[in-house]
């Protein structure tokens, strides 16, 4: 039992981080690719930051990777057979994490908010919490 419920979190941690970061980046490029290489007049604009917003879409995943794993409690008889504490194990850093940009949205454009919250990630891990709640219902 406990090997199934760590197999399909672990699955479930690896496929948010491969479909979140592939989405990130996807869109990172979209915008890069919106964007003009040169000013109004024709010199070339400077970007000492190359490759900084990657590296912030990298981290923002690696962040939700360590949000995932509270969910790992689930291997523990009580809080699997409560709905209310496996919920909480799956998706409680999320609503933190949610609840800290929120706060601070006034700082971001609407762009950015796209970027930093994981919505594909989020998409993924319920559909992974589907399936381990079905797997539980199923033993039982």
């Amino acid at each position: 039992m406990k090997k199934s419920i760590a197999k399909i979190i672990g699955s479930g941690i690896l496929a948010s981080f491969l479909a979140g970061t592939i989405f990130m980046i996807g869109f990172l490029i979209f915008i890069d690719m919106q964007t003009p290489n040169h000013y109004e007049d024709g010199t070339p604009k400077m970007n000492c930051f190359g490759g900084l917003q990657y590296g912030i879409a990298i981290g923002i995943q690696i962040l939700i990777i360590f949000a995932h794993l509270p969910a790992f409690l689930n291997l523990f008889k009580p809080v699997r057979e409560n709905k209310y504490l496996s919920f909480l194990a799956f998706f409680g850093i999320h609503f933190l994490y949610l609840i800290f940009i929120i706060g601070s949205l006034s700082e971001f454009s609407g762009e950015e908010f796209l970027i930093i919250i994981p919505w594909v990630n989020w998409l993924v891990w319920g559909y992974y919490y589907f399936k381990f709640r079905k797997m539980i219902s199923i033993k039982f």
